[in-house]
């Protein structure tokens, strides 16, 4: 096999940037474990935000956090998106070719991120990988207690948010990146809950943030407001509004084949 690295190390004219987009839990990583790496740099604010949480002698266990830990995940975070935003920064001055390892949920900051890239001379791919609600939300509960204390599990509310976002996006991305676009779907082969209600019962509502501070009448009108609209959004993907996406999508191998032409 051709180590990725060696076929970066090659585009000495043009360095390359692989931008990842999924959700919490959808496999992104078990796709690149196909490739072989060898010394590529991939950017992950993860990395970032679970060494701050230690340092502040935060539990991983994000879902379960008192009110004292929520404030501390925020500065931890907050300082993280700085850190991170430098290195991806310092990495681009230097021309080095590099794998963005995220969610891609904002839309706009990845448009502005691709038009960043290719200013700076870069030419840019993204691999897309696509996987149920459920299987998102098993993942992400299992994280904590699967790897020993050392990854974090999010808060469910956010998988939720941000499983929509993405899986809202992949139309837009596949028509941004042309080409140079590839998804994968990586869905549960048992039988799943596709009902709403039913997931939101099994896994948010039992790590539902505890003594929150309440919010006044027009936060909590908003609030409403917006959890409608992206229930809305999200009961349309179920009922299948994702079916178009698992069906454009290919293999896990036919997609690692596809990054290595673009590398080419």
């Amino acid at each position: 096999m051709i180590k990725l690295y060696e076929l970066l190390k090659e585009q000495v004219g043009q360095p390359k940037a692989i931008i990842l987009a999924g959700a919490p839990g959808a496999g992104k990583g078990y796709v690149l474990k196909g490739l072989d790496l060898g010394n590529v740099k991939v950017l992950n604010v993860d990395n970032r935000y679970i060494d701050n949480l230690k340092k502040a002698n935060v539990s991983l266990d994000l879902k379960n956090s008192s009110p004292e830990d929520r404030s501390k995940q925020a500065i931890a975070m907050s300082q993280a998106n700085k850190d991170f935003d430098k290195d991806v920064e310092d990495t681009i001055k230097a021309k080095e070719s590099f794998i963005l390892d995220g969610t891609a949920a904002s839309y706009k900051k990845t448009v502005e991120l691709k038009n960043e890239l290719e200013e700076a001379g870069y030419e840019v791919f993204m691999l897309y990988v696509y996987t149920d609600l459920e299987r998102s939300l098993k993942q992400n509960q299992d994280r904590f207690e699967k790897s020993g204390g050392e990854d974090r599990s999010l808060m469910p509310a956010i998988v939720l948010s941000t499983w929509n976002k993405v899986t809202q996006n992949h139309k837009p991305y596949k028509d941004l990146f042309k080409d140079n676009f590839v998804s994968v779907a990586n869905t549960l082969e048992d039988e799943k809950i596709d009902n709403l209600e039913d997931i939101i019962t099994k896994y948010l509502t039992p790590f539902k943030p505890k003594n929150t501070k309440p919010k006044t009448a027009a936060r909590q009108r908003y609030a409403d407001k917006q959890r409608d609209k992206q229930n809305k959004e999200v009961k349309g993907l179920l009922d299948g509004g994702a079916e178009e996406i698992i069906n454009t999508s290919v293999s896990a191998d036919e997609a690692r084949a596809k990054i290595n032409m673009f590398l080419k």
